[in-house]
């Protein structure tokens, strides 16, 4: 239920976003942009789940899944997983939710990001299945 309420609110909010016409949220992006090494894509009729890890400035060494689930026509749909990073000091945790679609040929995927820190970010990701190029751009909400 919370998670539909989620969606709704997103899906009202972002077109109001971007109805000022400036296209533009001027968030401040929380690190540089990270390259990811995927790990695993698994197929499926009603999901499919992306595995990925990488050094990402501030989380250490993460571990991500995204599964995404398709839309009527299978080029877009929602998207919700679970991460993790590791330092030395300790490790954080973050869920998120969002949308992913099907952009000449890359998923890309925005999501809302709650982390165990405290923090939440406006995650932006594009996967290349052709080359399994997966980068993350991470954007400051809190």
């Amino acid at each position: 239920m919370m998670k539909n309420w989620f969606l709704v609110c997103l899906l009202f909010v972002a077109p109001l976003a971007l109805g000022d016409g400036h296209g533009d949220l001027a968030l401040e992006k929380r690190q540089p942009d990270t390259a990811m090494n995927v790990t695993s894509v698994d197929l499926g009729q009603e999901l499919t789940s992306i595995s990925a890890e990488g050094d990402m400035e501030g989380y250490g060494r993460v571990y991500v899944t995204y599964h995404l689930s398709y839309n009527a026509a299978r080029t877009g749909g929602t998207v919700d997983g679970q991460g993790r990073g590791f330092t030395p000091e300790g490790y954080a945790s973050g869920r998120f939710q969002g949308f992913w679609e099907l952009v000449d040929g890359v998923v890309v995927m925005r999501n809302v990001v709650n982390i165990t820190n405290g923090q939440m970010n406006l995650d932006v990701i594009k996967f290349n299945p052709l080359t399994r190029d997966l980068v993350v751009q991470a954007y400051i909400l809190k």
